[in-house]
């Protein structure tokens, strides 16, 4: 199993933080992870969702787009794992990450902040959420 995937794959069904008992529940039911998977994937989604740096984009008061395409000036697709339109209408971009901290990472977040600038969206943060041994967040 492939655990980076499948973890990125039930992030971009939770919109608030309490979807999560329900995502991990639908998994373990459908048979795509075990009880102990299930305990881990749950916590650590728990670390996610009410990280401090986080949970504002976990709560209801924002409007939330997981995976949505969205078509550059040069009818290139992209596909941020999460966009976050706050009440002022201001944006913050997060995506999902495995492994080592990478500069392809923040370029493809940059992308992101280019194409939405350019469809008149104001970009407020860039986030790079990195799910490992540890979680951490940074922003670009």
């Amino acid at each position: 199993i492939d655990f980076g995937n499948l973890f990125h794959e039930m992030l971009s069904k939770i919109i608030t933080k309490n979807d999560v008992n329900s995502v991990t529940i639908q998994y373990h039911q459908k048979g795509f992870i075990n009880n102990i998977q299930l305990k881990l994937i749950k916590e650590m989604m728990c670390l996610v969702v009410n990280h401090p740096k986080l949970a504002v984009y976990f709560s209801d008061k924002v409007t939330v787009f997981n995976e949505r395409e969205i078509v550059d000036f040069d009818n290139q697709v992209v596909i941020p794992d999460r966009l976050v339109f706050n009440h002022l209408k201001e944006v913050t971009v997060i995506d999902y990450k495995t492994g080592s901290p990478s500069s392809d990472h923040h370029q493809q977040l940059l992308k992101y902040e280019r194409v939405l600038k350019s469809m008149d969206f104001k970009v407020g943060k860039k986030l790079l959420i990195y799910i490992n041994a540890k979680l951490e967040v940074v922003e670009v």
